[in-house]
């Protein structure tokens, strides 16, 4: 044989040992790439097996190390959290999106990945045995990893990533059921210290309705009460409107990622709310917007809080999803009893027979239950204050 085809051979030609030290892998990763038809060898006998480098490069182009260093290393640092923390957030989304993006599918899936693998590690370390634990193409893992970095990348440098059971997780939303995994968070996340009361309602309030948000949010600010909603458009933005226009603290708990917005039209409130008060996610910046995120965003709301006053809500309002999260939670929740006496909704003389809804029908029957709750302390001076200003009567004639 001509030397130089010798030399082409040995070259070219890899045996199983040589072949998994150059894809990095165990030899026992290689066997399960050869039984599943990802690898094929040129030859395979009792003497050994052997392989075209040529195939083994191509191979190992599909399992190119996406984000060894995450790809985003260099803002890693700057992130209010650790490398390995970060790490772990990326690894978790990126099963979470394996899983549809359900949580009910990918904590328990993650928790038993971690018990053989270490998440708090870059996952393109792990990618041929993640995929081998999926049943899944390592092509496909892959690209979900690609895409979860690339979504992380566009969270700013001072936003924070959360996990549950660490010491920024909101206490009160972690002993919940419906206590996400991770939190991400833009603002000042002290906050979250303060007392808290939600304010939400319809999209489409009545004028009327729209006026009574902004005024309780007002007056539940001069208590120091943190006022949270949805930054949806109606009640929600009244509410917010109301704290920032008064030098007072708010929280929006939104229903997409922390760097998307909606609705368009409260981009400038989004950006108020986060230089003046915080917003909080459950979704991380990776994941595709979807209708039920919004009632799932209500869960975390109802949780961050002590209570929830509804202002005014037809009978599909997502008000009635919060209702039903905090009532679970063991929160208070605020009925307007022009609602109750409203024949055209039913929901009102539903939900006020349920053990921690308390109707209301002028704004001290509301302060009285949060004095008796000790949300709030010496009400009596600051309602004097707000009655000259219209809003002893707390309460909505119009429901949509």
């Amino acid at each position: 044989m001509d030397n130089n085809l010798r030399e082409v051979i040995s070259q070219e030609v890899l045996f199983a040992r040589e072949a998994a030290q150059f894809l990095n892998i165990s030899m026992q990763r290689l066997n399960q790439l050869v039984h599943s038809g990802q690898l094929k060898p040129i030859k395979k006998s009792p003497a050994g097996t052997l392989f075209l480098k040529k195939d083994l490069e191509e191979r190992k182009k599909s399992l190119i190390n996406i984000g060894e260093d995450i790809k985003t290393s260099k803002d890693v640092k700057k992130l209010k959290i650790n490398s390995g923390d970060i790490n772990e957030a990326v690894n978790y989304f990126t099963i979470q999106a394996f899983c549809g993006y359900s949580d009910k599918k990918a904590e328990p899936l993650f928790k038993e990945i971690s018990k053989t693998i270490d998440l708090t590690l870059p996952l393109s370390k792990f990618i041929y045995d993640i995929a081998q634990i999926l049943n899944t193409e390592t092509s496909k893992i892959s690209k979900l990893y690609e895409s979860t970095i690339k979504g992380f990348e566009n969270l700013n440098n001072d936003d924070f990533i959360v996990k549950r059971g660490t010491n920024l997780y909101p206490v009160l939303l972690d002993k919940t059921n419906e206590a996400p995994p991770y939190l991400f968070m833009r603002g000042n996340v002290d906050l979250l210290n303060e007392k808290i009361v939600s304010v939400v309602g319809t999209r489409n309030p009545s004028n009327e309705g729209r006026e009574r948000a902004y005024r309780l949010s007002k007056l539940l600010g001069r208590y120091g009460i943190v006022v949270a909603s949805g930054l949806a458009r109606g009640i929600d933005t009244a509410a917010h409107t109301a704290a920032l226009e008064n030098n007072q603290l708010t929280i929006a708990v939104i229903g997409t990622p922390i760097t998307k917005v909606y609705p368009k039209e409260n981009e400038n409130l989004q950006r108020r709310i986060v230089e003046k008060g915080l917003v909080i996610s459950q979704f991380a910046p990776s994941a595709p917007v979807q209708r039920w995120h919004f009632p799932m965003r209500n869960a975390v709301m109802s949780g961050i809080s002590l209570a929830t006053a509804i202002i005014e809500a037809g009978e599909t309002s997502g008000a009635l999803k919060q209702a039903d999260y905090a009532l679970k939670q063991g929160r208070i929740v605020f009925i307007p009893q022009s609602a109750i006496d409203n024949p055209n909704i039913s929901w009102p003389k539903n939900y006020i027979k349920r053990p921690g809804a308390v109707k209301f029908a002028k704004i001290e029957d509301l302060l009285a239950e949060l004095e008796r709750s000790r949300i709030i302390t010496d009400s009596s001076s600051c309602q004097l204050s707000l009655f000259s200003e219209g809003a002893e009567s707390l309460y909505v004639h119009r429901v949509k």
